[in-house]
């Protein structure tokens, strides 16, 4: 799950500032030695292009943050020098070689140019370096020269953060604009497009989006926006035309079922693509969470008041909070579904080097669904913010987990803007559940596991907890040991292993627990239990 880094750097004044104090930082540990170069090994073969100018900045932030905040500490002799290698992938020709104390730079097997190396807790002196390195190898290397520098940013990065951990990645600007659409919202107007065989319908519009004040309808067949037919836009352009700044207009050319086209002008606002889905059958509410984004929280408290202020809402007889298939998000989301639910108690902790990282989050005193009995379903694909929820309710007795054992995803990615607008997911911190254990590769062991060879009866999936049989020592015993002993983890996974099977068999089984008050009750004794053992 991701924690944004709220203080994005702006384009002017502060990165000016920022630069200049990495700079005289820099100067005694390298000054005589970058100045150093470079062997006329073989003429210069191109220049870079005019306007494209990789930026020491986007450096000296993404390292500078690696050092400060990283799960561990961190050496840019390694770090540095990886990341330099990683150009390497844009042009085989070019090579980076480590000598004691001087990094030199090979073009086509000929020497380009030597540097002296800062030091290795030196993360500005390192940004400096590659980034002079860079605009050498440019000189030399035609390939090189021609690659943009969103291209090179992202071979540098994939290049350190492969030393870090699997977690800690770089994402360039195209991807990163969407994934910040889909965590915060963007300034548009709520809706999605699907195309077909030259038609563009409006699909998935946001409730209380500007599209649905507008009047637009799923189906609606979208012709043109502002004048511009849509029949000659690739799919990047249509979503680039309609969103933009919140307060602009964007008009849109619409018509329903062949019906005349009508033009309607919609201011755009922030939108925050809606994450959660409510139904209700046989007097218990389905509550599916897709992801965790800026809105969840509140959407799913939304959800489920209209929900039990509704029809049949007085008759529900529990909740079904489906977490299969959900990759996880924000962690403030993540807590504050979790807090729903829970009246009391812990609900994640989270350890790491930065001081920051070191957190405590407990339960206010409240439970919107008022004690209603309630099942969680996770599967192999759950994870990250989605284990958090899961084992919170699972380990507060709040509520029953059924399915098989989560991803195992159980750290922390701060998020950092860099100043191309890029980001840069780095591992802060490891999440503890209230039982103590860590989710890190563990996961989250459902109490009634419907994933085994040859179990697809739900109502023999229920016998051995019926029976009495279920091993909640068992598995404390295998937590408290996982975290150094392989084996142990290994027989904690296979306890209840991941496979595809009949999803409506997760379904099956937690209606009929659900249904039996005596079996949910000691289905949900069973975790509490189970987190006295893991204390």
């Amino acid at each position: 799950m991701a924690k944004s880094d709220r203080t994005v750097p702006s384009r002017v004044s502060p990165f000016q500032t920022l630069t200049r104090a990495l700079r005289r930082s820099a100067r005694l540990a390298i000054s005589a030695s970058l100045a150093g170069l470079a062997l006329t090994a073989h003429p210069l073969a191109a220049a870079p292009n005019q306007g494209a100018t990789v930026s020491e900045q986007v450096f000296a932030v993404g390292f500078n943050k690696i050092a400060d905040v990283y799960l561990e500490a961190v050496s840019f002799d390694r770090l540095g020098v990886d990341g330099l290698k990683g150009l390497t992938a844009i042009d085989p020709a070019v090579k980076i070689e480590r000598a004691n104390t001087t990094v030199r730079l090979y073009v086509s097997g000929a020497l380009a140019a030597e540097y002296g190396a800062p030091s290795a807790g030196d993360s500005a002196g390192w940004a400096i370096l590659t980034t002079r390195i860079i605009d050498r190898a440019r000189l030399y290397s035609p390939t090189l020269a021609q690659a943009t520098p969103e291209r090179v940013y992202q071979v540098v990065f994939d290049g350190v953060t492969a030393d870090l951990d699997g977690y800690s990645r770089y994402t360039g600007v195209q991807r990163a604009t969407s994934e910040r659409a889909q965590r915060e919202g963007y300034g548009g107007i709520g809706v999605s497009l699907d195309i077909y065989s030259g038609r563009v319908t409006v699909r998935d519009i946001v409730p209380r989006s500007p599209a649905d004040r507008a009047g637009l309808r799923d189906g609606d067949q979208l012709f043109a926006i502002d004048n511009a037919l849509t029949a000659r836009m690739s799919e990047s352009d249509m979503r680039d035309r309609l969103r933009g700044p919140t307060g602009t207009q964007v008009t849109v050319t619409v018509a329903r079922d062949g019906g005349t086209p009508r033009r309607l002008p919609i201011r755009r606002e922030r939108v925050v693509p809606n994450t959660v889905s409510v139904s209700v059958a046989d007097h218990i509410g389905l509550l599916k969470l897709e992801r965790f984004n800026a809105t969840t929280a509140s959407n799913l408290r939304d959800s489920v008041a209209a929900m039990r202020q509704g029809p049949g809402g007085r008759a529900l007889r529990g909740l079904i909070l489906d977490l299969r298939g959900n990759p996880g998000g924000l962690l403030d989301q993540a807590v504050a579904v979790a807090d729903l639910f829970i009246r009391r108690g812990r609900i994640i902790s989270t350890e790491g080097r930065h001081p920051d990282s070191r957190q405590r989050f407990d339960a206010s005193p409240d439970d919107i669904a008022d004690g209603l009995p309630m099942v969680v379903l996770v599967d192999g694909r759950s994870a990250s913010s989605a284990e958090v929820v899961a084992a919170a309710l699972q380990d507060t007795g709040r509520a029953v987990v059924v399915g098989a054992s989560s991803y195992g995803k159980g750290s922390v990615q701060t998020v950092t803007r860099l100043p191309n607008d890029g980001e840069l997911f780095l591992t802060w911190s490891r999440i503890h559940t209230p039982a103590g254990y860590t989710l890190h590769r563990q996961g989250v062991q459902p109490t009634v596991c419907t994933s085994r060879p040859g179990q697809n009866d739900s109502a023999a999936l229920l016998t051995e907890l019926r029976d009495g049989r279920n091993r909640p020592s068992q598995i404390a015993n295998w937590r408290i040991k996982a975290v150094d002993d392989e084996q142990a983890l290994t027989r904690l996974r296979e306890s209840c292993p991941w496979k595809e099977h009949e999803p409506d068999l997760d379904l099956k089984v937690a209606k009929r627990l659900l249904g039996e008050s005596a079996l949910y009750q000691r289905a949900a004794a069973l975790a509490v239990v189970n987190t006295v053992a893991e204390r």
